[in-house]
């Protein structure tokens, strides 16, 4: 009987200190308001996603001109975040190219969206490899950061109305390339 009698007690003692315990902590959290779903000034962005809109920039190309993505509604835009000492993004361009080539007359678009190396070293490797779509200077990575890069090459396929309708990181084959061109400029604008 006195085992019966000290777990009777020891029972007692923690379903006291349990209570107290959730009267303590609800007392001290009472004020504390629920987290927010809206991000913070300056808190990082969700990724762009496949069936959104696709986050708009302005960037100035190697020649001097500024580039607006949302001046180019109407037309399959390809964004391709890339560097000139990247092995995957130098190994892709001559597939770019060639799409840029065969499409660029249906209404694509390349934005070679080179990630903050200087204007002479893009300039010297545009011509090197003789690509002749847009090459666009992210030197501050905002774009980049707006686009949340996390490996180079990323590329972003936006639709004529401005949605990201493609997305791949890493490398891209020359079919794989054409074949979401394709399919896009298909599409009844």
């Amino acid at each position: 009987m006195p085992f019966s009698r000290n777990l009777w007690d020891l029972f007692l003692v923690a379903t006291l200190l349990i209570g107290s315990v959730f009267i303590w902590t609800t007392r001290m959290t009472s004020g504390i308001a629920a987290p927010s779903l809206t991000p913070a000034p300056g808190a990082m962005q969700p990724a762009p996603r496949i069936g959104h809109p696709a986050p708009e920039f302005t960037l100035t190309a190697i020649d001097g001109t500024e580039i607006t993505l949302s001046d180019l509604r109407g037309q399959v835009v390809l964004i391709n975040l890339w560097a000139s000492w990247c092995p995957p993004c130098r190994a892709e361009m001559p597939a770019i190219q060639h799409a840029y080539e065969r499409f660029r007359d249906q209404g694509f678009i390349v934005l070679a969206v080179n990630q903050q190396e200087d204007v002479a070293t893009v300039v010297q490797y545009m011509h090197d490899q003789q690509l002749t779509f847009p090459a666009l200077l992210d030197s501050d990575a905002r774009v980049g950061a707006a686009y949340q890069v996390r490996m180079l090459p990323s590329s972003f396929f936006v639709d004529r109305r401005g949605m990201i309708r493609a997305v791949y990181r890493g490398p891209m084959s020359r079919g794989m390339i054409e074949g979401t061109i394709e399919q896009l400029i298909a599409e009844t604008p």
